[in-house]
């Protein structure tokens, strides 16, 4: 696929990707204008640190970086691409069954972990919505099933309407919620996940990208699963340390109220960049790049990061110059007030800089899944997600929340130089 395409293609879904991310911008903005720094968003965001891990999963390639090749590789035969989703599809059903088993069998440990310093009288509040939220887990893993096979038809911008519809589903939530019983907006999260699923196999059926049939849906081969289990292993192993990172954030900044949910309003500005440019442009590259061979896979590699830096770099100047009026434009409503800007900008600013590094790891480590190498990108990512949790240790507590963004962008330009390194080995 040539550049114009790929341009073309990043372009319509960075789109769609904008108008979703706009639609989380609604729906945090109107989080904050109903609960604020409250500890009932405290405990939300605390929480929502499920769904968050699964965007991060699915982002970083946990299941498009082992199911795109495949299914790139089975696209002109229907019947084994027929196979071979289906088998993913039920062993990736497995595992997220047996994980969410294991989140609620632990949700008395985890909540304490999440928010060790709650008031006792909203216990029962945090755990209700924690198990709430566990089926949201099973069901974003199917959904990066079902994107990755449209992804490989070179599909990209219908798909991510899905995201947009599970957003939609969290503001309703949270205006029927209004500022009360805050378990709703947890509910509204595991129904919009739920619409997003229907809505993928509603595009897989209407563009007969598999065969039609509900008996033919139950199609297992073992083999097939079990190389795309051995080929997420590394990738699985890496991820898995992923939750200890939001999880420990929030641990440290738990004693001072407000502080998760700053965090999360300040992810959520972070995600809309990266999730317009340096994931969507991830998604549209990793097909090709599994059609690649080579040296053809390095050069259309630095084409696409050199894209990405071109973008990133004024988008990082603007928000370093800029965060105080962003974060007064996206949130100052409601009890969200001058004092919650200045600080939620001062993170936002910081927290920036990192957009480089991830962004263009995201791509790298892209370049690694379409060659069938997996190993790397679990020893960079594993070194960097253990030098972050060491610097989220030792800087908090001396520069406060703006340690959560220098471990995040010390830790991303580590990871990064790794990949670029060995890319370069490679070469």
């Amino acid at each position: 696929m040539k550049l114009d395409r790929i341009i073309k293609a990043f372009f319509s879904l960075s789109a769609l990707t904008a108008l979703s991310r706009a639609s989380g911008f609604i729906k945090v903005a109107a989080i904050a204008a109903f609960y604020g720094r409250s500890v009932e968003a405290d405990m939300l965001t605390a929480v929502m640190v499920l769904p968050d891990l699964v965007y991060k999963f699915l982002s970083e390639g946990l299941v498009s970086g082992a199911a795109v090749p495949v299914f790139v590789k089975n696209k002109d035969d229907k019947p084994l691409l027929h196979q071979s989703f289906w088998s993913i599809f039920w062993i990736t059903l497995a595992v997220g069954v047996v994980l969410s088993i294991v989140l609620a069998l632990g949700t008395n440990g985890i909540c304490t972990l999440l928010m060790p310093e709650i008031d006792v009288a909203f216990e029962p509040v945090l755990r209700k919505m924690w198990l709430i939220l566990i089926p949201y887990f099973t069901l974003g893993l199917l959904s990066g099933v079902q994107t990755s096979l449209l992804n490989s038809r070179m599909s990209f911008a219908k798909p991510a309407i899905g995201a947009l519809l599970v957003n939609l589903s969290i503001i309703v939530g949270t205006f029927i919620a209004a500022g009360g019983n805050i378990e709703i907006i947890a509910i509204a999260n595991t129904v919009g996940a739920l619409i997003q699923v229907l809505w993928l196999f509603y595009l897989i059926y209407k563009d007969e990208v598999i065969e039609k049939g509900f008996k033919k849906a139950f199609v297992y081969k073992h083999s097939i699963a079990i190389d795309y289990l051995n080929a997420s292993a590394p990738v699985i192993a890496w991820i898995s340390i992923l939750p200890l990172i939001p999880v420990y954030e929030r641990h440290l900044l738990s004693s001072s109220e407000g502080g998760i949910s700053t965090l999360n309003y300040t992810e959520k500005l972070f995600n809309l960049p990266l999730g317009i440019i340096a994931i969507s442009l991830a998604h549209v590259i990793l097909p090709n790049l599994s059609l690649l061979q080579g040296k053809e896979r390095i050069r259309f590699l630095a084409k696409s990061l050199g894209l990405a830096s071109v973008v990133i770099l004024p988008i990082i100047a603007v928000i370093w110059f800029g965060a105080e009026f962003i974060v007064r434009i996206v949130f100052m409503r409601g009890k969200f007030s001058i004092e919650d800007v200045d600080v939620a900008a001062g993170l936002f600013k910081w927290y920036s800089i990192a957009l480089l590094p991830v962004s263009l790891n995201l791509m790298l480590n892209r370049g690694f899944f379409a060659a069938g190498n997996y190993r790397i990108p679990f020893i960079a990512g594993l070194v960097s997600a253990l030098f972050q949790l060491y610097l989220c240790y030792s800087t908090v507590p001396v520069y406060g929340m703006k340690g959560i963004a220098i471990a995040a962008v010390s830790a991303g330009f580590i990871q990064l130089a790794i990949l670029l390194i060995t890319t370069l080995i490679k070469r």
